[in-house]
């Protein structure tokens, strides 16, 4: 079934790779055709002056000019359609290194990892990471919704049936989403984003919209252009130039305030016209489920608003031109510019964080549903709301490749609330930990998930993995993982219930105390309603089936040891392990 996303994305590549190649051709014409029409300008020009513009070469100049100005435009166009149709050439080539089990070039989230939790325990970002497979987000907003969303998987039925109805309505419209991952790659943010979030403190630039200056900026301009009239007719410019350099001086009582509103949308007209473009395709796009009909109405005035943004920082940027003495002296141009600016921060400025999130929320959407598309065989969960389980068949680690990877049944909740797991070095335990993990971030997500059958309650993770020493806080590994401990112990008597996932308790004391430590932590967490799953390699710890029937079950991996080989098939059965081998390895590895 992956064969069909393979051939999808391949005849998209061709596709667009021919469209590339046309459009390289077209950008080649338009480069030969601007070369010659600048030089019929500049020989028709010639020819006017000599001429001492009698006849119609100057008329042919102009003629000429234009038509140079006309593809100078149109090759911009097809340049700005070349770097799109790249953009979608590079993902449908990482889609296909994707299902071919290759990483993906986008962006891992390693700035958001965390040094505990379960989004450490369970490699939700960085390199080869949950985050890595399922991300298909551009934008800044779009990473950061990605990020909330898998270290805050939901907890409600609503949502989460929500988005798997989104998803599977998603999954079909792979031109609108490679269209929207396109743009949003072509953003350059950097800082750009924070800056214009920002809200620009009040009363600090009300001097520019006082009555004073109102008036200024209505009567000058119309001034200005009366004037330039005036001395074009009579041929006297002296009152012209008079005029222009009083307004730079009256636009000198407020160059600092100009200033300082220029800087925060200077030299990003590209930049709003992206967001523009991005907002557009969102709103364009048809919708069945209510729920993306919703998100498409918060946004629904996002495109014009940033079209206009685009615009009036283009106008800005005049500010850098050498006619900027001219317009402004003459028009107040600067002060028109700013003002405009500040009417389009009062009237937008309360909407930018939402539309940036709603933004961001489809990109997340579209990840999910790219991820659903790559993973037919993958299936959305069923939701059990009304009592603790978890039930699955055929398990499997999401990042591994599907024939390859070892699968596992488990059901908690109906027979018992807690699985001690036991099993040798290298046998599967903590991989069976993070397989179960990280199926429940995506089943909490709205996502499919690797398994034959998976029914659930939603519940909150908590783990405790490994740890590390702090030497700013002073803090041992011991003493991290008694931390970890208390606050999973703390948090278990949240209204939410909890799935804990422990791997080798205790692992920083001696043998006895270890063993002591783990079986009075086992008793303590079955007092609260949570499913617990504990892999160890203690298995004296199986004993405690027999004094707790019908909360605990005993699950082990085994290793079958040979003379001169180790074999393990991963697969956990019943009971508890009965194989070591860590004196084998470290014989055939020569350490003893």
């Amino acid at each position: 079934m992956l064969q069909a996303s393979l051939t999808v994305y391949q005849d998209l590549l061709h596709q667009y790779r021919e469209e590339a190649k046309n459009n390289k051709r077209q950008l080649t014409g338009i480069s030969i055709l601007r070369v010659l029409l600048f030089l019929l300008f500049a020989w028709f020009l010639y020819a006017s002056i000599k001429e001492r513009f009698s006849g119609n070469d100057l008329a042919y100049a102009i003629f000429f000019i234009l038509g140079f100005l006309v593809s100078v435009s149109r090759a911009e166009v097809v340049k700005k359609k070349n770097a799109f149709l790249q953009q979608l050439i590079l993902i449908n080539e990482n889609e296909i290194n994707v299902c071919k089990g290759l990483p993906s070039f986008l962006d891992d989230g390693a700035s958001f990892a965390t040094a505990k939790g379960f989004t450490a325990d369970l490699s939700v970002f960085g390199k080869y990471s949950l985050f890595q497979l399922v991300n298909r987000t551009g934008s800044l907003s779009g990473k950061q919704a990605l990020f909330f969303r898998l270290s805050n998987p939901f907890t409600d039925a609503k949502s989460i049936q929500n988005y798997q109805a989104c998803l599977r309505e998603l999954a079909g419209k792979t031109g609108f989403i490679q269209s929207l991952l396109a743009h949003t790659l072509l953003l350059k943010e950097a800082e750009a984003l924070p800056a214009l979030q920002s809200e620009i403190p009040a009363g600090k630039f009300t001097e520019l919209t006082n009555r004073f200056w109102s008036i200024l900026a209505t009567a000058w301009p119309v001034t200005g252009a009366v004037l330039v009239i005036f001395s074009v007719w009579k041929d006297n410019y002296r009152p012209l130039i008079a005029f222009g350099i009083l307004g730079l001086f009256l636009l000198s009582f407020v160059f600092r305030k100009t200033t300082a509103l220029y800087r925060q949308i200077s030299k990003r007209s590209y930049l709003y016209g992206q967001y523009a473009i991005c907002f557009r395709l969102i709103t364009a796009e048809s919708f069945v489920h209510p729920y993306l009909i919703q998100k498409q109405e918060e946004i629904s005035e996002a495109a014009g608003a940033f079209q206009r943004l685009s615009k009036l920082s283009g106008l800005f940027d005049l500010r850098l031109n050498l006619f900027s003495f001219l317009i402004n002296g003459l028009f107040l141009f600067e002060l028109l510019c700013a003002r405009a600016y500040l009417s389009w921060n009062r009237q937008n400025q309360g909407h930018l964080k939402n539309w940036f999130a709603t933004m961001g929320e489809f990109e997340l959407l579209h990840s999910l549903a790219t991820f659903h598309f790559n993973h037919p065989s993958f299936i959305f969960p069923e939701l059990v709301t009304d009592r603790l389980v978890i039930r699955a068949s055929a398990l499997g680690h999401p990042l591994m490749k599907e024939n390859e990877a070892v699968k596992n049944d488990v059901s908690i909740g109906d027979t018992s609330k807690l699985h001690l797991i036991t099993g040798s070095n290298m046998s599967g335990k903590s991989t069976f930990l993070r397989t179960l993990g990280m199926n429940m971030i995506l089943a909490q997500s709205g996502a499919p998930v690797f398994a034959k059958s998976f029914e659930f309650h939603p519940v909150r993770l908590l783990t405790s993995f490994h740890h590390i020493d702090s030497l700013e806080e002073s803090t041992s590994y011991f003493y991290a993982e008694l931390k970890c401990l208390r606050e999973i112990i703390e948090s278990l008597t949240a209204p939410v219930p909890a799935m804990v996932l422990l791997d080798e308790v205790m692992r920083g004391t001696n043998s006895q105390d270890k063993h002591d430590g783990t079986a009075l932590l086992i008793k303590k967490i079955l007092r609260y309603p949570c499913l617990t799953f504990i892999a160890t390699h203690d298995i004296e710890l199986g004993i405690l089936a027999q004094s707790y029937p019908g909360q605990i079950e005993n699950f082990c991996f085994e290793s079958e040891l040979t003379e001169n080989s180790m074999h393990f098939d991963f697969t956990m059965r019943r009971g508890v392990a009965q194989t070591k081998n860590a004196t084998y390895l470290m014989k055939q590895m020569g350490i003893i």
